[in-house]
C-alpha cells in the first residue's frame, strides 16, 4: 500500500463514472493493494478486549506506506461524512458479481452504526465506484480511471486495489475500488470485503493483526467481528475526520463502549463470530 499527493483530479472513468472532482479540492490519492496471503489466521476469540480493538484501530486508521509525500493522510482520521453511494462498473463478464457487491453494501449499511452506504444506479449519485474486471483488462481499466501520471504499476500486478481522494483534511470525497472477478469465489469475496471497507477509511495494513482482513500476511477471507469493531469505532459520531492520534485516542474508549453495546446485533451476520 502507498499513498501519493496529487495536484489533479481523477479522470472520468471510461465506463461512464460521474465527472472528475473540482480542481479546488485538496486531493490525496491512497492506493491500497491486496497481495497474496501467506498464512492461515488463528481461530478468533469469542470477543476482543478494549486494548485489542484500540490497537487495531490505531494500526489501520493511522500510518501509510510509500514515499515521504504519501505520509500526510496517515497522520489523521479519514472517513466519509456524507452518505456513500456505491456504483458498480462491471467489465468482467462474470455473472452475479454486481449482486454480490450489492449484498455486501447492504450488510454494511445494516450493521455499521452511523455509516450510510447504499447502492447508486446513477454514477452522479455515487462516491464509491467498484470496477469489476478480469485479468486481461485490469491494467487498461486502471489506466483509464486514474489521473494521468498517477503511479499505479504495483496496483496493476495485484489482485485488487483501492484509491481514495480527500475533499478536505480527513474528509473522504471519492474512492475507486478495482476487483478481479474471474479468480474464483474465495479471492473475490476476500477482495471485496477488504478493499471496499478500507476505502471507507481504515486504509493501513499491519502484520500485527492476526484476526484482521487488513493484514496481507494471513488468510482472513471474510469481514469479521474484529474489523467490524474498527469500522464501527471509526464511524462513531465522536470520531471526527482530521483528528490526530492523540485526539482519536481520547474518544476511542467511548466509541468502543458504544460499539460493544451494538455488537450482539451484529454477530449473527459475521460468519459465526
Amino acid at each position: 500500500m502507498a499513498q501519493y499527493a496529487l495536484s489533479n483530479s481523477p479522470a472520468r472513468p471510461s465506463a461512464g463514472v460521474a465527472p472528475a472532482l473540482a480542481a479546488l479540492l485538496t486531493i490525496f490519492l491512497l492506493i491500497v493493494s491486496l497481495a497474496p496471503a501467506t498464512a492461515a489466521p488463528p481461530a478468533p476469540p469469542a470477543d476482543f478486549t478494549d486494548n485489542q480493538i484500540a490497537r487495531g484501530f490505531m494500526l489501520t486508521v493511522f500510518g501509510r506506506e510509500g514515499p515521504a509525500s504519501s505520509q500526510a493522510a496517515g497522520h489523521y482520521v479519514n472517513k466519509f461524512v456524507d452518505p456513500v453511494g456505491v456504483h458498480v462498473l462491471d467489465a468482467s463478464g462474470v455473472t452475479g458479481r454486481t449482486e454480490e457487491v450489492a449484498g455486501f453494501v447492504g450488510l454494511l449499511d445494516r450493521i455499521v452504526p452511523n455509516l450510510k452506504i447504499r447502492m447508486a444506479e446513477k454514477p452522479e449519485k455515487a462516491r464509491l465506484f467498484v470496477f469489476l474486471v478480469n485479468r486481461s483488462n485490469y491494467r487498461r481499466v486502471i489506466a483509464d480511471a486514474l489521473p494521468q501520471g498517477a503511479e499505479a504499476s504495483f496496483m496493476e500486478r495485484s489482485r485488487c486495489s483501492a484509491v481514495m481522494w480527500n475533499r478536505t483534511t480527513g474528509v473522504l470525497d471519492r474512492a475507486y475500488v478495482f476487483i478481479l472477478a474471474d479468480r474464483g469465489q474465495k479471492t473475490f469475496t476476500s477482495c471485496l470485503a477488504e478493499e471496499l471497507t478500507q476505502a471507507l477509511g481504515p486504509a493501513n495494513d499491519s502484520s500485527k493483526l492476526p484476526y484482521s482482513l487488513y493484514n496481507d500476511n494471513n488468510d482472513v477471507g471474510t469481514f469479521g467481528l474484529f474489523d467490524w469493531y474498527i469500522l464501527a469505532t471509526l464511524y462513531d459520531d465522536a470520531m471526527m475526520p482530521g483528528m490526530n492520534a492523540d485526539e482519536a485516542m481520547s474518544v476511542l474508549p467511548g466509541a468502543i463502549k458504544r460499539a460493544r453495546a451494538f455488537a450482539p446485533r451484529v454477530r449473527p451476520f459475521l460468519g459465526g463470530q
